[in-house]
């Protein structure tokens, strides 16, 4: 069977290239080894979510208490789960049916490079696996069952990733545990969980255990939660502070040295010499590219040292006409940069090479006892990359819906070049973070820029137009300066 595009792995950069290049005119193949959405859909993004939806209404309404609400509301994980299942499995059993309707052909096996734009697809061999024992209505008609072969002009390569090992506490998906084991695993709300890495699935993990009952402690080998360039020191320092006010232990600069099974319980030595017993070890160290019986080496694709595919700038690999995208290469491990990548290389794949990845216009959001949302660069990072940088700022104490929610702990930062009032990014941590940060993002695009907040008409209350409380002051002061501003944002016009 022949086809103009191939792409391997069906999670969001997969399916969102599929479906780009659907809508481009191609006539388009997706190949999955196990079950439709990878591991967003079955295992992080949308199973995590629904889960921390829950734990966030646990925090808002027995902090409601004695203001027109009466009765505490305590969780029940267990049936949080099983809705988790519901969720999924309701999205996963339409998958197809979207692909089908732009004529996208599913196969469900395991896919091979054999060079010339070949692809062998033989039976897959994990679908055993503890998620994939929810029920997918379409596996019957999609599963391959003898090996066949595709023939493609052009192939993406989106088999993402999995859970980093750590040496020191060697999962056995009991009671150590990774984050699949989590969310397929877990048969009870565990009393006591360590999590051992504070970055996005330590601290969202963490906060949904602790709302449901559990006693939860984080360790984090650096100085910080969520310690990553694109997530700026306060954002970090505002969620430690309230992680301790809520009573989740927080241990920094210390990681696991030594960890032993007794009796079903996890007693676990810290570099810092401090020991503690846990019925479960969530282990969130990092993930590793998933690109073993790919036939990347028999097709000649380049690895780097670390074992991802390297690429180019159009997301393309050492072979022309095979790209990768996502997690299998460098970059930001994350659904949202997946989905970029996969309308760069898709649109490449079809018209050729004209677009190119910026990492800086994809959001980042984090989901935990704040939400955290970031886009474009953080003060440092303009510094860095030679910006006059400052920082307007506004926090949600003085919002209406904020404290109409009883819920204005967080704030916004937008970050722009002090000299010229160009937008280069900012942070947004509170309520709905992860939603405002379109609005940023657009901002960084739009050929207005930082005067792109003072050009909107909001609703009252709400919660976006603190974006224009923040800048109010910094635009203000430019128009009466008499300086030719510029006021484009950092990103605008820029068709790359």
């Amino acid at each position: 069977m022949e086809f103009d595009l191939v792409i391997i792995g069906s999670g969001p950069g997969g399916y969102k290239a599929a479906i780009t290049a659907a809508h481009l005119g191609a006539k388009v193949a997706l190949v999955e080894k196990a079950l439709p959405g990878g591991t967003c859909l079955n295992q992080g993004c949308i199973p995590k979510k629904t889960l921390i939806h829950l734990a966030s209404l646990i925090e808002d309404v027995n902090g409601l208490q004695g203001r027109g609400l009466i009765g505490r509301v305590r969780g029940d994980f267990m049936a949080a789960m099983a809705h988790k299942d519901e969720v999924v499995t309701g999205i996963r059993n339409n998958f197809t049916v979207w692909l089908k309707r732009l004529g996208v052909r599913v196969f469900i096996g395991e896919g091979k490079l054999l060079g010339d734009g070949r692809i062998s697809v033989h039976p897959a061999r994990n679908l055993n696996s503890p998620e994939c024992d929810a029920p997918f209505t379409d596996r019957g008609k999609l599963t391959v069952t003898a090996p066949l072969e595709l023939k493609a002009r052009r192939i993406i390569i989106a088999t993402g990733s999995t859970p980093r090992e750590l040496d020191t506490c060697p999962s056995n998906a009991r009671e150590i545990m990774h984050s699949p084991d989590f969310m397929y695993r877990l048969d009870h709300l565990p009393k006591s969980i360590l999590c051992v890495g504070g970055g996005s699935i330590g601290v969202e993990l963490g906060f949904l255990l602790h709302q449901f009952g559990s006693r939860v402690c984080i360790v984090e080998q650096g100085g910080r939660l969520l310690d990553q360039p694109h997530i700026p020191e306060r954002a970090s320092a505002v969620l430690e502070r309230k992680f301790a006010r809520i009573g989740i232990e927080v241990r920094k600069n210390v990681s696991v040295a030594q960890s032993q099974i007794i009796d079903g319980r996890v007693e676990v030595t810290c570099t810092d010499g401090h020991r503690d017993t846990f019925e479960h070890v969530l282990v969130a160290v990092g993930r590793r590219p998933m690109t073993a019986g790919l036939g990347l080496e028999e097709a000649g694709v380049a690895l780097n040292s670390e074992g991802f595919i390297e690429v180019t700038e159009y997301l393309e690999t050492s072979v022309p006409g095979i790209y990768a995208i996502g997690d299998v290469k460098p970059g930001p491990m994350t659904a949202n940069a997946a989905l970029h990548d996969a309308k760069v290389a898709a649109a490449n794949a079809i018209n050729g090479n004209v677009l190119r990845s910026n990492y800086h216009k994809v959001p980042t959001v984090i989901h935990s006892a704040l939400e955290i949302a970031t886009v474009g660069l953080t003060e440092d990072l303009a510094e860095q990359a030679g910006f006059d940088a400052d920082v307007a700022r506004s926090n949600f104490g003085g919002s209406g819906k904020a404290r109409a929610h009883h819920n204005y702990e967080g704030f916004i930062e937008v970050v722009h070049d002090a000299e010229t009032g160009q937008l280069l990014g900012g942070c947004i941590v509170g309520p709905e973070a992860g939603e405002q940060i379109h609005m940023m993002s657009a901002a960084c695009q739009s050929e207005r820029g930082l005067w792109f907040f003072t050009d909107m008409s909001y609703s009252h209350p709400s919660w976006c137009e603190e974006l224009e409380t923040a800048i109010d002051p910094y635009t203000s002061a430019f128009s009466k300066s008499g300086k030719e501003v510029f006021r484009p944002g950092i990103f605008a016009g820029h068709p790359k």
